[in-house]
């Protein structure tokens, strides 16, 4: 079976499980999953990924997300399961989509992920946290008060050590190179201007 038609299927799930959501996060929303599914085609069909596992793997991955801050993949596939199993998704592809659902949220455990799938999954998702849609997402980040401008850098070096690809890191260092030098020269200018006020 195409994986198009997955596609159609599990946007269609992911987008009902939001309005039936507890606790919304405005930045893993519809936009993230589609950039993340971008991301995530482009470097499966790239390395031979199988993209029935792959497309089930992102358009699910974030379903925990909205009942939980913070760590929250292994909830991810938890509610992804009896979704796949209604719409008769191929048992024998399943467990692996629940495995890359489950480890797309890990940090410091990467080399544990064995799967292309979810090698790709774990880089694209971190890919959505460079550029200028990761300044986007950081400045919310950062004005619901769940960071600082100055965590920024370090978040970001964090991410960019743990892509798990070198094709990954190929085409994600120009936007990880933009964020880390944006958010570099916003405190250097946010700097200068304390520094004035106390001249």
């Amino acid at each position: 079976m195409s994986w198009q038609k997955w596609y159609d299927i599990f946007l269609r799930e992911m987008e009902d499980a939001f309005m039936d959501a507890p606790n919304i996060s405005p930045t893993h929303k519809r936009d993230h999953i589609l950039r993340v599914w971008e991301t995530s085609r482009e470097l499966g069909e790239k390395l031979g990924g199988d993209m029935e596992i792959l497309v089930a793997a992102v358009m699910l991955h974030d379903l925990g997300r909205h009942h939980v801050n913070g760590r929250h993949g292994e909830l991810s596939a938890e509610l992804a399961k009896p979704i796949m199993e209604k719409h008769d998704f191929p048992k024998d592809k399943m467990p692996n989509v629940l495995e890359a659902i489950a480890q797309h949220d890990y940090h410091g455990e990467e080399n544990t992920k064995k799967l292309l799938e979810a090698k790709i999954l774990n880089d694209a998702d971190r890919n959505d946290a460079f550029g200028i849609i990761g300044v986007y997402r950081h400045i919310l980040f950062v004005d619901a008060g769940r960071m600082t401008i100055e965590d920024v850098i370090p978040k970001s070096e964090k991410r960019w050590k743990s892509l798990t690809l070198a094709e990954s890191r190929k085409i994600m260092k120009a936007d990880y190179d933009y964020i880390v030098n944006f958010f570099k020269t916003l405190q250097e200018e946010l700097g200068k201007g304390a520094k004035n006020a106390t001249d």
